[in-house]
C-alpha cells in the first residue's frame, strides 16, 4: 500500500518540463485572449466613433436648415450670427471627429496585422509545448530494447570471411 502511494506521489511531482509545458500552453492562451479582447475594443471605440459621426451630420444638417430657413425669412442679424456660430462649431468638430475616425481606422488596420504576426509568432509556444510533452513521454518510457543485428551501426553486419593464408 505505500509502494502505491510512493509512485502516485512520483507521478504528481511537477518537473521543469511539466513546469514549461503548463506556462506555454497558459501564456498561449491569454495571447489569443489579449488579442481578442484588444480587437473587441478598438473595434467598439470605432463604431462609437461612427454613431458620433451620424448624430453629428445630423445636427449640422438641421443647423444648415435652421441657416437657411432663418435667411430667408429676413430674421435679425443677431439670430443670422448665433446660428452660422453653431454651424461653424459644428464643423469643427465634425473635422475633429473625422481625424479620430481616420486614427482610430489605421490603428484598427495596425492592431489586426500586429494580431496576426503575434499569433503567429506565438505557434512556437505550441511548438515548444508539444516537445515538452513528448519530452515528458520519453522520460517515462524505456527505450526500445535493439536487437544484435541493428546494434551500433544501424545496419545488419554481414559476418568476415577468414583472411585466406598466403600458400607456401
Amino acid at each position: 500500500m505505500k509502494d502505491t502511494k510512493v509512485a502516485k506521489q512520483a507521478l504528481k511531482v511537477t518537473t521543469p518540463l511539466h513546469l514549461l509545458q503548463t506556462l506555454t500552453r497558459t501564456l498561449n492562451e491569454h495571447l489569443g485572449e489579449a488579442c481578442q479582447q484588444a480587437e473587441n475594443d478598438a473595434r467598439k471605440a470605432l463604431e462609437k466613433l461612427n454613431r458620433q459621426h451620424t448624430k453629428l451630420q445630423e445636427k449640422l444638417a438641421e443647423a444648415e436648415e435652421k441657416l437657411a430657413a432663418r435667411q430667408a425669412s429676413g430674421n435679425d442679424a443677431k439670430s443670422l450670427e448665433k446660428t452660422q456660430s453653431k454651424l461653424s462649431t459644428l464643423q469643427q468638430a465634425m473635422e475633429e471627429l473625422q481625424t479620430a475616425r481616420k486614427a482610430a481606422e489605421l490603428y484598427t488596420r495596425q492592431l489586426q496585422d500586429d494580431i496576426r504576426q503575434t499569433l503567429r509568432i506565438g505557434k512556437g509556444l505550441e511548438r515548444i509545448e508539444g516537445q515538452a510533452g513528448q519530452a515528458i513521454e520519453k522520460r517515462g518510457k524505456p527505450p526500445a530494447p535493439r536487437s544484435k543485428s541493428t546494434q551500433a551501426g544501424g545496419s545488419p553486419r554481414r559476418k568476415r570471411k577468414p583472411a585466406e593464408q598466403p600458400s607456401a
